[in-house]
């Protein structure tokens, strides 16, 4: 697992001179009233309240914690002393430090996969102990290599024969239904969450959905039955009154049922894609992509930063180059698919330092939720001490119609340090193709303006030229990092 907080650190703290007294609801954790989690010198704690102590207790007693742990399905964390000052809290826990949070919206058809099978596997794992989650939102996990891992400690309440499923509804429109959108008519689907933080309807999910749908059982009963029946859903006190729960068995074989077809679907409808294949069949020649590997690779080892933005990552062939040299790379990338790719290669070798997430620079992902703070933009958790920027400024300027100065400024933003930026000439047959019908913009596309523009934020330190192409790397230094 990635973190940011080492064993060796951990020893370190004095966590007797902790005495965190934000108990009350914040940003960050304002819908448990079981717990509460809060930050203090940029380090994260959990509070759980004296209200959760039996359900705390047998999640920890019981072995249903550490067979969790075992697996790498839930988060560890130790527990540390309290204030006496706080006569609600029970215990305060202090997690492993998350190196990276990326959200639902930017997340891929297979990063959605891990997350939902996680769920159902967690749940499954906790009816043997007597116990199930309460929430079904996917902002409760991060994702390592080759994991979705549970961060909330304090979701786990009691389930007995004929107790109902709390988390049925917001499971099938939070994680079940955007992924069945994503299933039949494709990636871009996922980018409508972003607008629906709370979930998306069953009713408008069902609508969305084609004719053969209806044929596979899980989406008939879970999506589009369950949405013809919503407004008994929504009218909870009649409803309960009408409708028993669930046996334990039954709750179990229907998580099974659900967890079988998430696996079987090992990918969403797909559009015909160009850029998955970009390095196999349209990179310029073999002389020019290991000119650039040598050069970027001598940098890596020189400026050795401890975390990289890898901007237009594609398939990820550099993010797993800076993987050698640094300790944290995000890949953004804005083509589905592409992630998808990426996933692909860090899952069996897991490595746990690659952060593959979707994202468009000319549409980043902004601060939302309340007060525009409980979701923090990119430009805050990407900032990165390295920014690889490749073949990726003829598509800004010419696609998105982004020019050099802006492109130096977002640029500036997401880098603290360093900045390896590559410039594709006029005469390059990619910028011709993206140019074609845009002479207004051809015009101010050249290398004295892309320099200067670049020097208005970062000092250059080195340009190389690449081998069999007229391309040329840049290396940039922040000024005054």
């Amino acid at each position: 697992m990635c973190i940011l907080i080492e064993l060796e650190f951990i020893s370190k703290i004095d966590f007797s001179e902790i005495r965190i007294k934000m108990i009350e609801p914040n940003f960050l954790s304002y819908k448990d009233f079981s717990a509460r989690v809060v930050q203090k010198n940029n380090l994260f704690y959990r509070y759980i309240f004296k209200c959760y102590k039996n359900e705390y207790d047998n999640l920890m007693n019981s072995g249903l914690y550490e067979e969790l742990i075992k697996k790498n399905l839930l988060i560890s964390h130790i527990e540390i002393a309290i204030s006496n000052n706080d006569p609600g809290v029970y215990k305060c826990l202090f997690p492993t430090q998350l190196s990276f949070q990326s959200y639902p919206y930017e997340w891929s058809f297979r990063q959605w996969r891990k997350v939902i099978i996680a769920y159902l596997t967690i749940n499954e794992i906790a009816l043997k102990y007597g116990m199930i989650l309460k929430d079904a939102t996917p902002y409760n996990f991060f994702l390592d290599s080759n994991k979705a891992i549970l961060f909330d400690t304090s979701s786990f309440v009691f389930f007995n024969d004929n107790d109902k499923w709390l988390a049925y509804r917001q499971f099938c429109e939070m994680l079940l239904g955007p992924f069945v959108l994503m299933r039949y008519n494709g990636h871009s689907w996922a980018k409508l969450y972003q607008s629906q933080l709370q979930g998306i309807s069953l009713n408008f999910i069902s609508r969305q959905l084609p004719v053969k749908s209806w044929f596979n059982l899980t989406v008939f009963l879970h999506i589009h039955l369950h949405a013809k029946h919503i407004k008994y859903f929504s009218e909870v006190n009649k409803y309960q009154n009408l409708k028993k729960g669930f046996s334990i068995e039954k709750i179990q074989s229907m998580i099974s049922l659900l967890k079988g077809t998430v696996i079987s679907w090992n990918q969403p409808y797909l559009f015909k894609n160009y850029w998955d294949k970009y390095y196999e069949k349209d990179i310029e020649n073999e002389a020019y992509i290991k000119s650039k590997q040598f050069i970027i690779e001598n940098w890596l080892s020189f400026t050795k930063p401890l975390s990289v933005l890898d901007l237009g990552a594609n398939t990820g062939k550099f993010s797993v180059l800076a993987s050698k040299y640094s300790e944290k790379i995000i890949a953004l990338e804005a083509d589905e698919n592409c992630v998808d790719e990426i996933d692909r290669i860090i899952t069996p070798n897991k490595i746990s330092k690659i952060f593959p997430l979707v994202g468009d620079l000319s549409q980043p992902s902004p601060a939302m939720g309340v007060l525009n703070k409980e979701y923090l933009p990119i430009f805050e958790r990407a900032n990165s001490e390295m920014v690889l920027c490749l073949a990726l400024i003829h598509h800004l300027y010419f696609t998105n119609d982004l020019n050099f100065s802006f492109i130096a400024e977002i640029l500036s933003k997401l880098s603290f340090k360093y900045l390896i930026l590559e410039f594709v000439p006029k005469d390059d047959r990619r910028v011709k193709g993206l140019s074609s019908g845009k002479r207004h913009r051809i015009e101010g596309y050249n290398y004295e303006s892309f320099v200067q523009s670049h020097l208005i934020f970062f000092e250059l330190m080195d340009t190389k030229k690449l081998d069999s192409s007229n391309r040329i790397l840049f290396l940039f230094k922040k000024r005054y990092a």
